[in-house]
């Protein structure tokens, strides 16, 4: 099912509200126009048909420097920080990334401000200044994102893999950019290949824009002429086709990479036919779907019962005109990494599976049936990131398909599944074990990554193959896809009702009429006291819900892939359970999650794996970036009860099996139940979702609150991290005294002041690092500010000290601003608190954020946006001069790399005696 839109017809979801218009300007470039009715922001991408495969040699990262230097000032906006102070001021975001083969822009803001918008965002295109000043200093910023990233694993991992590959290919090449790639040499100035790269690129004709707002199409089209007609046609080079990404002869080989983090991990990597051409039958994404499939008879079920894997995932890492990648990514466990051969056998079995033709009618009408289905009932998400989607899809589909065509699957003949499977062989597969203490004989260049390249070593066990034919078959046809999509008609509702709110057992209903899908959430808090206060009882919900999650995966997958999904979590409070998506089948999902929490089945093995997970995964945390480290220790500090990595970690090491078993006994004494049921479903639904889980879990405890936020004295009071990480961090953290709405409207506004100009001073100006930002940082319903910097160079003190020159210099901004600007912040944070629930998802996180607090009125963020239209240039003012110069709030401040003058140490509070705020009455 679908509907046209505008000529040519492009075909629209029949669940879309918006309206469509492709047009293609004199100069060539595509445009895509969105009338988004009702909306209170508007978006706009452009998207251009170069990348960093497009880099020219010995210019490593080129296209990512061009990228920074596009927002750095334009002819009719010389000024650096114009484009992003605008964007602000406005309520606004933006944004840009450069890719392979495509580089992205775009932006989201008030509706109303989108003339502006345009007015400084079209310029990029058409006449940046590529100011020689900007130039040197944004090196500087590129080489920080560099740094910043040394120690990323994701980072160190994709650049080892290159190393594999053909080198003349271009998706081999560094693609970031540092100081020596981008310096000035005899032979050559950057900038002048800046405007060199610019012009052989950078043309109209390989250009895509999307313009969405709340606006008729024909005023939409006004202003795309308008802008962009001027975007000029250049005499680009034309692409020409890449050689092979792995030269001929070159595989199979064996890749080894040691990580930074405990990360275990055997991939494959399979070079495939280019699928843009025959993206109507997505041949790589059925193969992938297949290879992926967690259900029973799966090559995950097959490596989890051998207790080799934890997880696995099947996708696309490339994808260009020219050629496409497969790749499997099997994460192990200790045992796992000793079996590297035996499970590239199960692998290469289970592709031999696949290549038993043809494949079965309903593996090829399933995915059919159920794309359709996503597009028919299709939900819309943050607008920018929309726009962001439909410019990349201009750039490979027909424009008809520039929505429809990532749902457009269309059941695959088998000759057009005949390239792909034969490219699916072990003579043609990069294997790569990434792991700890590998055998290594090098070291990528560019990230210093320990590597080893051989010939592939692999042998076959003649024994495994008679396994492995009764293990590994193909999935059976879903049992999950729904049948029934009725909506209920009942009386609709403006906030959820409180449906019951019986000892131990309060349940939330509300009925979703606005966005009219055949789909509901449910959430379930099983609250226990000893959850929330023992660090050890924390441990043991998670390797309980581990447990349950893994017992219970092959039947659930399934519904996943039809649409129908849970997720079961310890929290700081219990267990949690969600389930969402389409409501036909939910009932049984539900009944059979809490039969298999009832029936807890733990062997030595599987407990022995859970734990050793549990243990990677809060040792992984504690090698987190520097600002993410100084966040979660500030946030540890803030809340209590919480407890750090080591306090967990330190439970875990004593924890065992039977303490496991004991814990799902006794979880169950004292419980409170917490539910929210919101969809299309009635009254009598709800309460009978409510009745079968106390049926499990009979509720008879009192709720238990929300973990307090503490109350710091006023004045300085610091805490130092010692990281093994190169770059050095601050994060200061300033208090509000009290968490009224008013005092929450004032930090709010405060933060949309000060974020880009903060930015713009110790980014742009300063270049202290590639991490900055200025924000409101509101934990829970207090109020507050957090200013953050992770730099290669700069000390904590020096980031202290041009973070209080800032503040310090600000102060006559402040003075100095008019009406019309300060009342466009407000209106732009105003925006962003009354944006409506772009889906159901969101209306859902929304009324529950107050429902947790307790707040039955539902009405937090109209209570804030009707204080901050109350708030005075000089309520501001007042606010800036006590918080920031005269330091009257609370300063919490956590570093990485040294510690600052004239604070105390934050370790030396008594924390037990300090004061906690609580939620406001009547709030």
């Amino acid at each position: 099912m679908f509907r046209m839109s505008a000529q040519p017809e492009l075909i629209v979801s029949p669940a879309d509200p918006f309206s469509y218009r492709y047009l293609q300007l004199p100069n060539g470039m595509k445009v895509v126009l969105v009338q988004n009715p009702d909306a209170d922001k508007a978006a706009a991408a452009v998207s251009v048909d170069a990348g960093s495969g497009d880099d020219p040699a010995g210019r490593e990262g080129l296209a990512h420097f061009l990228e920074h230097m596009l927002f750095l000032g334009t002819e009719p906006y010389p000024e650096a920080g114009e484009y992003q102070a605008y964007i602000s001021r406005h309520g606004g975001s933006h944004n840009a990334f450069t890719a392979h083969s495509q580089t992205t822009y775009f932006f989201e803001l008030d509706n109303n401000a989108l003339p502006g918008a345009l007015d400084r965002f079209a310029p990029f295109f058409i006449s940046p200044t590529f100011d020689a000043t900007y130039v040197e200093r944004e090196k500087n910023a590129v080489h920080a994102e560099y740094s910043a990233k040394l120690k990323d694993d994701f980072r160190r991992i994709f650049s080892a893999e290159k190393q594999a590959m053909n080198p003349q290919h271009p998706f081999a090449s560094f693609a970031t950019g540092n100081l020596d790639t981008l310096a000035d040499r005899p032979d050559g100035n950057v900038r002048d290949e800046l405007l060199d790269f610019y012009a052989k690129h950078y043309s109209a004709d390989r250009m895509t824009l999307v313009l969405a707002g709340n606006y008729e199409l024909d005023q939409l089209q006004q202003w795309a002429e308008q802008h962009f007609a001027a975007v000029p046609v250049r005499n680009t080079t034309p692409r020409q086709p890449n050689p092979p990404l792995f030269a001929d002869g070159q595989l199979p080989l064996d890749l080894n990479i040691e990580p930074v983090k405990e990360i275990r991990r055997l991939q494959f990597t399979f070079p495939m036919p280019e699928t843009q051409s025959n993206y109507a039958v997505k041949p790589v994404q059925l193969l992938t779907h297949l290879l992926g499939h967690e259900g029973e008879g799966s090559l995950l079920a097959y490596l989890k019962e051998q207790g080799w894997a934890e997880g696995l995932s099947a996708g696309r890492s490339l994808s260009t005109h020219s050629e496409s990648n497969l790749v499997v990514q099997i994460q192990l466990t200790r045992a796992g990494l000793l079996q590297t051969d035996r499970i590239t056998q199960a692998l290469l079995h289970y592709i031999g599976l696949l290549q038993q033709q043809p494949l079965p009618d309903y593996l090829l009408t399933e995915q059919h049936q159920l794309s359709d289905l996503m597009f028919r009932f299709q939900e819309h998400s943050r607008l920018s990131d929309y726009v962001v989607r439909l410019s990349s899809n201009l750039l490979v589909y027909p424009p008809e398909d520039v929505i429809y065509g990532d749902y457009r699957w269309q059941p695959a003949s088998p000759a057009q599944l005949k390239p792909y499977l034969d490219a699916l062989n072990g003579n043609n597969m990069l294997r790569t074990i990434i792991a700890p203490g590998v055998a290594t004989d090098t070291v990528d260049p560019w990230y210093n990554t320990p590597i080893r390249i051989r010939p592939l070593n692999y042998q076959a066990d003649a024994q495994l193959e008679a396994e492995l034919q009764q293990a590994l078959f193909l999935p059976q046809p879903n049992p999950f896809i729904p049948t029934d999509f009725s909506l209920y008609k009942g009386e609709p509702q403006n906030k959820p009702a409180l449906l019951r709110n019986d000892t131990g057992l309060r349940l939330w209903y509300y009925p979703e009429q606005e966005f009219a899908q055949p789909k509901a959430r449910v959430l379930i808090q099983l609250q226990q006291a000893s959850v929330q206060n023992s660090a050890r009882d924390r441990v043991l919900a998670q390797l309980y819900a581990r447990s349950v999650n893994e017992n219970l995966n092959t039947f659930s997958y399934p519904a996943h892939l039809a649409g129908l999904s849970y997720q079961l979590s310890a929290s700081g409070r219990g267990l949690e359970i969600t389930l969402a998506g389409y409501q036909h089948k939910l009932p049984v999902l539900l009944e059979r999650l809490l039969q298999q929490m009832q029936d807890s089945q733990l062997s030595d093995d599987d407990f022995d794996r859970y734990r050793a997970s549990l243990q990677r995964s809060l040792e992984n945390q504690l090698k987190n970036k520097p600002f993410e480290r100084a966040l979660a220790e500030l946030r540890q500090w803030l809340y209590d009860p919480s407890f750090s990595e080591h306090q967990l970690l330190q439970e875990l090491a004593n924890v065992t099996r039977a303490d496991v078993l004991d814990f799902a006994q006794r979880f169950r004494t004292g419980l409170s139940l917490q539910m929210y049921v919101h969809g299309s479903l009635s009254a009598d639904q709800a309460n009978t979702f409510a009745s079968t889980v106390s049926r499990h879990y009979p509720a008879t405890g009192t709720a238990l609150p929300l973990p307090a936020v503490l109350q710091p004295p006023v004045g300085r009071q610091q805490l130092n991290l010692d990281l093994d990480h190169q770059d050095k961090a601050l994060v200061l953290y300033v208090q509000g005294l009290d968490n009224s709405d008013r005092n929450r409207a004032r930090f709010s506004l405060l933060g949309q002041i000060l974020s880009a100009p903060y930015y713009q001073r110790l980014r742009t100006e300063e270049q202290l690092g590639y991490v900055v930002f200025a924000t409101q940082f509101p934990q829970q319903t207090v109020p507050g500010l957090a200013f953050i910097v992770q730099s290669p160079d700069a000390s904590p003190q020096d980031i202290l000290d041009s973070s209080e020159r800032f503040f310090a210099d600000f102060e006559a901004v402040l003075a100095n601003m008019g009406e019309t600007e300060f009342q466009a912040y407000q209106q732009g944070l105003k925006t962003l608190l009354l944006e409506k629930p772009k889906n159901m998802g969101e209306k859902f996180v929304r009324f529950w954020r107050d429902a947790d607090i307790g707040r039955s009125t539902f009405d937090t963020n109209e209570a804030i946006a009707a204080e901050v239209d109350q708030l005075t240039l000089d309520d501001v003012r007042a606010l800036y001069q006590h918080a920031l110069l005269e330091q009257g709030r609370p300063w919490v401040i956590i570093t990485q790399g040294g510690q600052v003058q004239n604070a105390g140490a934050l370790t030396s509070l008594p924390r037990d005696q300090l004061q906690r705020f609580t939620v406001p009455a009547g709030e």
